[in-house]
């Protein structure tokens, strides 16, 4: 009952401060139901209504208004923890439960069965309801609000919104904070946790992130990122679009200097030939149609590619061996050519 007390004493106090702010001001601090009745019309007076049932029980309270035509009731049940609202405009507008305390000291709004320290069940509203909504005073339109996002009955989709347009800043700010001294360890500071009651999801998107309703961005069960795609593929990154980065480092699991090695066969120029007039491309590298199907593979590639520079370059070393003794054989041929030439010409002056 002390919860309930201190909610009562709270309403009373902002009652008391709106109608403090009216035009009239009321004849006394505070009357009750009980006192005599003050049927002064066109002042803020207490009324002693005849609505202040609720099925057999008989609640007793509060009630404020102009006359006994236009008032509202704040009403505690007999032997209950119950609170209830209740108005008369020109007619009886009915009762609404706004908290109820049960025996462990639960709170409930909406509900006579509160099960956490503070419920609230919204009634009605073909799953548009809205469960809280907070701003402030000198910002009028900015609020923050948790809703219903279903638009369906029977179903609760829980929603946060932060509606900013006070200046362009953020609409809504998460932050995780800790202190120095917890700066420390494995554990991340915020989690974002997708799951099922009691085990991992392993098919459905774990998160997604939309533009009203255009998604932009998706990590799937396994891990999978996707952005502007929501297919990954069996790629933990996918991308639809470019990617600009100042360096990409790519973990390869082996390399092409086996070229190297004394027992590799190194083809034929006569044999690459062969294969390029046959098939249209070079051997271990992937055709252009496969290409388009299948992409590349960056980190095989690299390889398939040094692979055939390291090829490249023994052509061009047995090349080099080759122009080498050809050249040899060049001068001696001239050296050759010139004692012969000089033989021709000691005979001539003969």
């Amino acid at each position: 009952m002390k919860k309930i007390t201190t909610i009562i004493i709270t309403l009373i106090s902002f009652i008391n401060s709106a109608v403090n702010a009216q035009t009239y001001y009321p004849l006394k601090n505070i009357e009750t139901n009980l006192a005599p009745v003050s049927n002064v019309n066109g002042q803020w007076v207490a009324v002693s209504p005849s609505n202040n049932t609720l099925g057999a029980n008989y609640y007793q309270g509060l009630s404020f208004g102009f006359d006994v035509n236009n008032y509202a009731s704040l009403v505690n049940g007999v032997g209950t923890h119950d609170l209830y609202f209740g108005r008369w405009q020109s007619e009886w507008k009915g009762w609404r439960k706004i908290v109820m305390q049960n025996e462990i000291g639960n709170v409930g709004i909406g509900t006579s069965a509160p099960t956490a320290n503070l419920e609230v069940v919204a009634p009605l509203l073909d799953g548009s309801e809205t469960l809280l909504k907070l701003r402030v005073s000198d910002a009028t339109q900015d609020y923050f609000r948790i809703t219903n996002g279903t638009n369906t009955g029977l179903q609760f989709m829980p929603t946060l919104y932060g509606y900013h347009v006070s200046d362009n800043r953020s609409a809504l700010y998460l932050t995780a904070a800790i202190e120095s001294g917890n700066d420390s360890g494995t554990d991340p500071v915020m989690t974002f946790d997708s799951r099922l009651s009691a085990s991992a999801i392993t098919t459905r998107t774990l998160f997604a992130w939309d533009s009203y309703g255009n998604r932009k961005m998706v990590l799937t069960a396994n891990g999978s990122l996707g952005i502007g795609t929501t297919t990954t593929g069996p790629h933990k990154l996918a991308v639809e679009g470019s990617i600009g980065a100042r360096e990409i480092k790519v973990q390869a699991t082996g390399w092409s200097d086996f070229v190297f090695e004394k027992n590799y066969s190194l083809p034929t120029l006569e044999e690459v030939e062969k294969h390029i007039n046959e098939k249209g491309h070079l051997k271990d590298i992937p055709s252009e149609k496969e290409v388009i199907e299948n992409g590349i593979n960056l980190g095989e590639m690299n390889s398939k590619l040094l692979q055939k520079i390291e090829e490249l370059t023994l052509y061009s070393i047995e090349q080099n061996k080759k122009i080498e003794a050809q050249t040899k054989e060049i001068e001696s041929l001239k050296n050759l050519v010139l004692r012969v030439t000089k033989i021709e010409n000691e005979l001539a002056r003969k």
